[in-house]
């Protein structure tokens, strides 16, 4: 489908009529070719989904206005301001812009502010196959649209005026966080799981270089064959580039990649792609990107990076179809008709199609690749060459965590064990308040909250602080995976994780929080906790029934006007003999008549509410975990307020399940950490120590110990990496049959190098001399808590069960 800039309108419906007398007097006013126009006749253009888009007619001259539309729009969006400003900025380069008329920033002129530029005749093509040129024609209306575009990259922003026009650092993750907040603010209900998915990918794979930029480009933001006007000549060229309202300062790639939707659109869709085969004289995706960077003299993104750019592109079409699709909804929308009730199923397609993209890329990794042992930064053995290493601001920080673990943490652990053995052992050690001040001066701090979650909170905590405030709360915001390479180090001391402020059950709690949490629950609670200010609990297993199975909980949730009244007994309820501990998220059923996983729910109880009273602390293998612990509390007929109520009844399985997913491998990422010390010590100990007149280093069966020991550490780390991995690319749901397997054999490694490490040490690592004991019991404690491994392989032989019967 193609069609002339000027024939393809029609008179606005009446929520977008422009009233014609009000802009003629605006324009006369203002623009001098105006003056002496006695009306105009105003048309709205059929294509163009965003901005309203209207040819004005004088007579003889025809111009093109550009609106934002009305009612209520998505934060960010319609930002027809910057797109003059572009416009006009480009007047003189060698990108092809319409010529720029005026900008009226007045609302009460038509409605909402708007822009006037010159009409380009020509031709814009809907159509990416070009059914109607020939193979020579076609061949060069790609040719120039790649030009077209080189030629703005080529541009430097502050030769133009345009230096300000963006941050140029950090683009790539600022579009994933923008696009997020658009699709969700833009969808009714739940999001779908393929976008969600999409997302967390994303998110996880943000180019190394992406906050390094030292000078940004000028990008498009929506560089697409039907935004350009093409003339009409045997050979076309472009003639104008349309549509600038995503402009900014950023990646160059972004916009090629978004150039090249056509190679990916589902052909069922209104985004319909390239047909296959592909039609005579369009080059193929390879092609056309070469012909750019022959342009431009640049190297061609690598496989990896280049299903980075296509998948940002695809989610970012599919942010706005759905905005398109609510602003339709609410009647204010451009396009009309059945094809937009297609519109979210589309969206789905478009997050399929990229996560298919992601999926071949990750099965078209090079075969000459292998595997290598290296001693990374931190002066400890891991795996590279895998796709599980740490990026280079991972490794900066691993290094700085290893630096202050070591300086700091480490000799502080005397301390530590001391006062968790002494009289006072119930009140906040001193120390410890020491090293948490001192881990934020570091800037060392919740580095545990992922970046998409930091992105749907950060106005939250951005709220009465400044940047660097806001900053800090939320962290370096990485991924699982990334996450994983530090947990591994502040694993290596029971202590450290409180240090971080990185340790359960806080990290499930506000990660619930943050995820489901009101905005008022989210102030109230969420921000103390990361501020580390106060700790809290979760209260689910019961000592009456099988808590393995979340279905059997007993402890009731009752309405009673504006009041929710919590009955019931929990126990083994980590975090709340805390001295810090201000508030419980318990979880027990609101309506029994419901389906068996619609049951339950959760709610926020205060620890100094009435009714709620701690029986006594829990004694893990005779210990008693001082001052952190576990306790058995009675909940009797305590009353909380009906905002306490998180995200909804009958929503608590779910919120449970979603906590508990990443939860589970925060324990893994950890042990692995507590294996590689009890190495450590034991080679140590190997290498000090001699017995029947030989050093035990040389002692051939404490060889094979230690040997054994890091075959178990090494496949430790490579299960937990890969979960990580898999938690990032597929979401929880994807991923927890892999966060099962680690969930079992992860406890299960770290138990038996800890018990050699104290079988090697004798009666000193039995004692309190080493950590080793310490370590062991948080061990084997892990092979029940969070789920027995019985529960967990259950679920994986199921897994295997099913996915052996498909094939």
């Amino acid at each position: 489908m193609a069609f002339e800039t000027s024939s393809n309108t029609h008179v606005p419906s009446p929520v977008l009529a422009i009233d014609e007398g009000r802009l003629l007097d605006y324009l006369a006013d203002n623009v001098p070719s105006f003056m002496n126009v006695q009306r105009l006749v105003v048309l709205m253009f059929d294509h163009g989904r965003s901005n309203p888009t209207y040819l004005i007619k004088t007579g003889a001259k025809q111009y093109v206005l550009r609106k934002k539309p009305p009612g209520q729009l998505l934060p960010s969006a319609h930002k027809i301001e910057r797109e003059y400003q572009v416009i006009a900025a480009l007047q003189d380069t060698r990108v092809p812009v319409p010529r720029a008329i005026c900008l009226c920033n007045q609302a009460a002129v038509i409605g909402t502010p708007f822009y006037v530029m010159e009409h380009v005749q020509g031709t814009i093509f809907v159509d990416p196959n070009l059914p109607s040129l020939s193979s020579s024609q076609r061949r060069a209306v790609y040719w120039q649209m790649a030009a077209a575009l080189a030629s703005l990259h080529d541009v430097k922003p502050s030769d133009v005026g345009l230096g300000r026009f963006g941050h140029p650092t950090g683009y790539c993750r600022r579009q994933v966080e923008r696009w997020w907040k658009q699709y969700r603010a833009s969808v009714a209900d739940v999001a779908s799981d393929e976008v969600t998915q999409l997302k967390q990918w994303l998110e996880s794979n943000i180019p190394r270089d992406d906050g390094l930029q030292k000078a940004g480009h000028i990008t498009h933001g929506d560089f697409r064959i039907d935004n350009l006007v093409f003339s009409n000549e045997d050979e076309p060229r472009v003639k104008a580039i349309l549509d600038w309202e995503l402009s900014t300062l950023g990646d160059p790639w972004a916009d090629v990649a978004y150039s090249c939707l056509q190679y990916y659109g589902p052909r069922s869709s209104p985004l319909a792609g390239i047909s296959s085969p592909c039609p005579d004289g369009i080059p193929t995706e390879d092609e056309y990107v070469g012909w750019y960077c022959s342009m431009r003299g640049v190297k061609k993104p690598s496989r990896q990076q280049w299903a980075f750019y296509a998948a940002l592109a695809l989610f970012r079409i599919a942010a706005i179809t759905q905005g398109v699709y609510a602003r339709a909804l609410q009647g204010n929308g451009v396009s009309e008709g059945d094809q937009i009730a297609n519109f979210p199923k589309v969206v789905d397609a478009l997050a399929c199609r990229a996560l298919e993209i992601i999926r071949l890329q990750d099965t078209a990794q090079p075969a000459s690749r292998k595997s290598e042992l290296q001693i990374s930064a931190l002066g400890k053995p891991s795996v590279s060459g895998t796709g599980f290493d740490a990026p280079p601001r991972v490794r900066t920080l691993a290094a700085s965590l290893h630096r202050f673990m070591e300086e700091t943490v480490l000799p502080a652990e005397e301390v530590l064990n001391a006062h968790a053995c002494s009289p006072e052992r119930w009140a906040m050690p001193p120390v410890m308040q020491e090293l948490k001040r001192k881990a934020k001066q570091q800037r060392l701090w919740n580095l545990w909250l992922p970046s998409h979650m930091a992105s749907e909170i950060r106005d939250v905590v951005s709220q009465g602080r400044s940047k660097d405030e806001a900053d800090l709360l939320l962290g370096p915001c990485l991924s699982n995976l990334e996450y994983s390479h530090l947990s591994e180090i502040m694993g290596s001391s029971q202590w450290a994780p409180e240090v971080f402020n990185c340790s359960a059950p806080d990290t499930g709690n506000m990660e619930l929080l943050a995820r489901f949490g009101s905005p008022e629950q989210q102030r109230k609670w969420l921000i103390p906790l990361l501020d580390g200010s106060i700790r809290s609990c979760f209260a689910m297993t019961e000592k009456a029934v099988a808590s393995s199975d979340a279905t059997n909980i007993q402890s009731s949730i009752v309405r009673d006007g504006d009041w929710y009244v919590v009955s019931g007994r929990k126990w083994w309820i980590s975090g709340a003999m805390h001295p810090l501990c201000r508030i419980c998220i318990f979880m027990g059923k609101t309506n029994l008549q419901a389906s068996t996983y619609r049951q339950q729910s959760m709610v926020l109880v205060p620890m100094e509410t009435p009714g709620v009273k701690v029986l006594r602390p829990m004694l893990v293998f005779g210990c008693d975990d001082a001052h952190v612990g576990h306790a058995e509390i009675d909940f009797n007929g305590v009353r909380v307020p009906k905002e306490n109520l998180i995200w909804g009844e009958g929503r608590g399985f779910e919120m449970a399940q979603s906590r508990l997913g990443p939860g589970r491998l925060h324990h893994c990422m950890r042990l692995v950490g507590m294996a590689e010390r009890g190495v450590e010590l034991m080679v140590q100990r190997a290498k000090g120590r001699s017995a029947f007149g030989q050093p035990l280093a040389e002692n051939a069966a404490v060889q094979a110990v230690i040997a054994k020991a890091r075959v178990d550490v090494e496949a430790a780390r490579l299960m937990v990496l890969s979960a990580a991995d898999a938690l990032d690319k597929v979401g929880i749901k994807g991923a927890r049959h892999k966060i099962s397997e680690a969930k079992v054999m992860v406890p299960l490694a770290a138990q038996r190098v800890l018990d050699a490490a104290m079988q090697l040490h004798g009666g000193t690592g039995v004692s309190d001399d080493t950590p080793l004991a310490r370590l062991w019991v948080q061990a084997r404690t892990l092979r029940i808590a969070d789920g027995p491994d019985e529960v967990h392989l259950l679920s994986i032989a199921k897994a295997e069960l099913r996915r052996r019967s498909r094939l």
